[in-house]
């Protein structure tokens, strides 16, 4: 009986040591993949805000090659052929005018914009009260991605917490008498 304790115990402190790891992991699964569609010669939308560390996905709805290409030269998607698709992560704050190198007439442009510092709250001189809260982002991929990263979480916890009692009962069954 003892020993069922400890391997217990030793199954619960692996359960936790993987939901560490999963809760140190959760802030690079942050990042947002955004959209931009290549239709009718024009890209939609034409102007793109972000996250550093956020992807931009070109995807080609005409029957001709596009590209995407910085216009300063810093990123190109290559040719992207009709129904296909091109991908740029963007880990550098700043607005990005881009076009299409085929197309003179057609261009955008992507705005990256750095992650907020935290603030640091502090309390006014001779204040007792503590200092208020900062609301959340109220922004849509703020929220997207917040909620994201709580519900992959709540599932690891639930099939932790599910595998845990699929072995307590393994071993209750396994201890009946026959």
């Amino acid at each position: 009986m003892v020993g069922t304790h400890r391997r217990l115990a030793f199954g619960a402190a692996g359960v936790v040591a993987a939901l560490a790891v999963a809760l140190v992991a959760a802030p690079t699964a942050l990042a947002v993949q955004h959209e931009v569609k290549i239709v009718a010669f024009a890209f939609a939308p034409s102007s793109v805000t972000v996250n550093v560390g956020d992807t931009v996905e070109w995807t080609n709805g005409d029957p001709v090659s596009h590209t995407a290409t910085a216009d300063d030269g810093s990123w190109d998607t290559g040719t992207i052929a009709g129904s296909t698709n091109a991908s740029i992560s963007f880990d550098t704050a700043g607005t990005f005018p881009y076009h299409c190198s085929i197309h003179s007439t057609m261009h955008g442009t992507i705005v990256v914009e750095a992650a907020a510092p935290t603030p640091t709250p502090t309390r006014p001189a001779g204040s007792s009260r503590p200092p208020a809260r900062t609301p959340p982002p109220t922004d849509a991929a703020a929220r997207s991605t917040e909620s994201g990263a709580v519900a992959g979480l709540g599932a690891l916890v639930l099939i932790a917490a599910a595998a845990v009692g699929v072995e307590v009962a393994r071993r209750r069954f396994r201890s009946r008498p026959v």
